[in-house]
């Protein structure tokens, strides 16, 4: 139900902590653009989480020894790891420089810079000279006072020494030679502040190191209280002022079981307020309620669009045959069992609401794969059905052949769209009316009951005038219903018109829709196939010696399965989300485009 509530400005601080307090009312956004406060708080917002997450990750599993740091609130931590990470950037350049010093060193050795500046102040010049090997003229050597320091990287290092009271020219006489200018600090100067900059890193590091495992509680504490300012400046941002900015306006939304408690509330308090129910044109946030086993394919839904808030959410209605589909084009019975029994190790060591559930999702679809490959028999790429196992050879009877496979995709596909176009037929009727839902009744009346007759003509149950006459009313009263009543607020003509339109969308759409589930089988099919091709490789490639021969079988076999397990598991995710939002969707009349009900609250509510 949407809300608006006027409240004197004097009170209105009061009434938002109350209404944050509540924990009920999705604030509607009028102002779509953010101020300059808002949009400074919540980048400063995600920047502390994004901080927390790293620290989270840093010490993750280790043991650090060491005090706790003291801090009295969370911005003072962040504070604290700001300096920190400031003093690691400057060492890390400081570390840089100094790099590049010690390599403009290296080839001249450890010198004091200091006895050569005391010389040139005597009038002996030191000129530090370099050229390629094969530019270097011994004959140089009789003609200036030269010394060579060394030779390297096919360059040759020199000192020219030049008696002069005044500092010499740039100029350098000898051809293809350059003067080098090396630093002020001898190489055994700078390996001391490479020591120093690396201890105070490592200190620095480990402080860090500290705060990642003692002090995370606080910085969260930080966080909420951000997102919650966050939360009440935006709800300020939203707000309206009147009569001279002393009567305050906020809108938004509120679910209807928790209206009572509400209204309850604001009654007790004498806060004036108007609840209306929504308008048809209005882009209400909606929240899903579904049961345990459709709760954690939530996620795939997510992938594309929440509905809105006139429509059926197709989540539960999807996720069963989701599960199938993922078991078909995976379909393998030892790839299921590695994906329940990795799912289930995981769930013991991880935590995180949310990874568990994605972790229950992946041991539903682990366990349709396991339903599949037992149905096609396939187990690791062995082809159980042609295997000859005595123990399985009663159950052989209920396994079923790739020309099965093929079958039993259309008949999936088939059983799919036409229970995608009755979810069709009931969610028009919930947006529209009844009366709207005629075309589509006609379509599946023209389906199911064209495919029965024909079927029960096919199996002599009908006769042929029987089956005759039952088609010829099937085809009469669905072209009545797709053709001349497909809109009741529009002409016979123009009904006429729209229907013809519609049989050949229809006509061509629900042929590439039923084709597009060939796919299942072929990626269940492929996937056996590399299997069976990896054992193939396995065996043969093998050596004929009682050591290696096992180990190099088991090396192939894992990195085999490991490779088939990666591509066939990519495929049998995407492929039944393309088929679940292509086809299903479109069948099942889905609109989407809605947003979730996110309350103004001191918590998340869920």
């Amino acid at each position: 139900m949407r809300y608006s509530f006027l409240v004197f400005h004097a009170d209105y601080k009061a009434f938002l902590k109350e209404l944050k307090r509540l924990g009920v009312l999705h604030i509607e956004t009028k102002k779509h653009e953010p101020s300059t406060d808002i949009q400074d708080m919540f980048r400063a917002y995600n920047d502390l989480l994004r901080t927390v997450r790293y620290l989270g990750e840093r010490v993750k599993g280790a043991e650090i020894a060491g005090a706790s740091p003291v801090f009295d609130h969370g911005r003072d931590v962040l504070a604290r790891i700001r300096e920190i990470e400031g003093l690691l950037e400057q060492k890390n350049q400081q570390a840089g420089s100094l790099d590049k010093e010690a390599q403009q060193l290296l080839p001249w050795g450890d010198f004091s810079p200091s006895v050569i500046e005391k010389l040139s102040e005597k009038g002996l010049w030191f000129r530090f000279l370099v050229c390629k090997d094969k530019r270097y003229d011994p004959q140089w050597e009789a003609e200036h006072y030269i010394e060579v320091i060394n030779d390297h990287a096919g360059y040759r290092y020199f000192v020219k020494i030049e008696k002069s009271e005044s500092k010499p020219v740039d100029v350098i006489e000898l051809p293809g030679v350059d003067e080098l200018h090396l630093p002020e600090k001898s190489l055994s100067e700078i390996r001391q502040e490479q020591s120093e900059i690396k201890d105070e890193t490592v200190k620095l590091n480990h402080e860090l190191d500290l705060i990642s495992a003692h002090c995370l509680g606080l910085l969260n504490g930080y966080a909420d209280e951000l997102k919650a300012e966050l939360d009440e400046t935006n709800a300020y941002h939203q707000t309206t002022g009147h009569v001279e900015e002393r009567v305050m306006i906020i809108e938004g939304y509120v679910p209807k079981p928790k209206i009572e408690e509400l209204n309850r509330s604001l009654d007790e308090k004498n806060v004036l307020y108007v609840v209306q129910k929504p308008t048809e044109d209005e882009k209400v946030p909606v929240q899903l309620k579904n049961n345990k086993f459709a709760r954690v394919f939530e996620v795939i839904g997510d992938l594309y669009e929440l509905p809105n808030h006139k429509e059926l959410d197709l989540v539960p209605f999807f996720a069963p045959f989701y599960m199938l589909f993922f078991g078909f084009s995976l379909g393998d019975a030892g790839y299921g069992l590695l994906i329940l029994f990795a799912t289930i190790w995981l769930k013991f060591k991880i935590k995180d609401t949310k990874m568990r559930s994605i972790l229950t999702l992946a041991q539903w679809l682990g366990g349709a794969t396991v339903l599949f490959g037992a149905l096609t028999g396939t187990f690791f790429g062995i082809d159980l059905l042609n295997s000859e196992i005595a123990w399985l050879e009663s159950a052989k009877r209920f396994m079923i052949d790739t020309d099965k496979m093929f079958t039993l995709a259309l008949i999936l596909g088939v059983i799919q769209i036409l229970f995608g176009m009755v979810l069709k037929v009931i969610n028009i009727t919930i947006t529209k009316g009844f009366a709207y839902t005629y075309s589509t009744i006609g379509w599946l009346l023209l389906i199911i009951g064209g495919g029965t007759t024909y079927a029960l003509g096919q199996a002599e149950v009908l006769s042929a005038s029987a089956g005759k006459i039952a088609m010829n009313v099937v085809l009469l009263v669905s072209a009545a219903l797709i053709l001349l009543l497909n809109n009741p607020r529009r002409n016979v003509v123009m009904n006429f018109l729209a229907g013809l339109w519609d049989v050949y969308g229809m006509a061509t759409g629900l042929i590439g829709d039923l084709l597009s589930y060939i796919r299942l089988f072929a990626l269940g099919v492929s996937s056996a196939i590399l299997g069976f091709v990896f054992n193939e490789l396995a065996m043969s490639l093998s050596p004929d010696n009682i050591v290696f021969g096992p180990l190099v079988m088991i090396i192939i076999l894992v990195i085999g399965h490991g490779m088939t397990l990666f591509m066939a598991g990519l495929g049998a995710f995407v492929h039944p989300i393309r088929l679940t939002f292509v086809e299903f969707y479109k069948n099942a009349g889905f609109s989407g485009g809605g947003k979730r009900y996110t309350p103004f609250a001191e918590k998340s509510v869920e």
